[in-house]
């Protein structure tokens, strides 16, 4: 038969390993926590031409945010001049269709991302861009 004090060291013997397991679990869960969405407003907003079939100049003016991660948001800072150049380009191309109207301003920002990850991609062999939030788009 055991000792009670034999019994009590096997205990917190026990009691250690168990606090052990837990804690590196516990750490473990918080490392592959996914990282925290972040923002970045793009500033000034973007005023820019666009295509159409008459010879009347037409204009974009909206404000853009890009929805990243947190661990992305540094390059998105870093790489600012390149993503301003790519998104100027990428309205620049857009026609009437492509403008007016709900369904054709969503398609419009879904294919933004597109073309700023595609142009951070050559840069830095990343995608960081989840998406182009427009908090207002203009047309005139």
């Amino acid at each position: 038969m055991m000792s009670p004090i034999t019994t009590l060291k096997q205990f917190f013997a026990l009691s250690l390993i168990l606090a052990s397991l837990f804690s590196n679990f516990t750490l473990a869960a918080d490392d592959e926590k996914p990282n925290q969405p972040a923002y970045v407003e793009l500033t000034p907003d973007f005023i820019v031409n666009y295509t159409t079939a008459s010879s009347r100049l037409k204009y974009i003016k909206t404000s853009i945010t890009l929805q990243t991660d947190s661990s992305h948001e540094a390059i998105i800072q870093a790489n600012m001049p390149l993503i301003r150049d790519a998104l100027v380009m990428f309205l620049s191309s857009r026609t009437d269709a492509q403008v007016s109207g709900a369904q054709e301003r969503e398609k419009t920002r879904e294919e933004a991302a597109v073309a700023v990850n595609i142009a951070l991609k050559k840069e830095t062999n990343q995608e960081p861009v989840k998406s182009v939030l427009f908090g207002s788009f203009l047309t005139q």
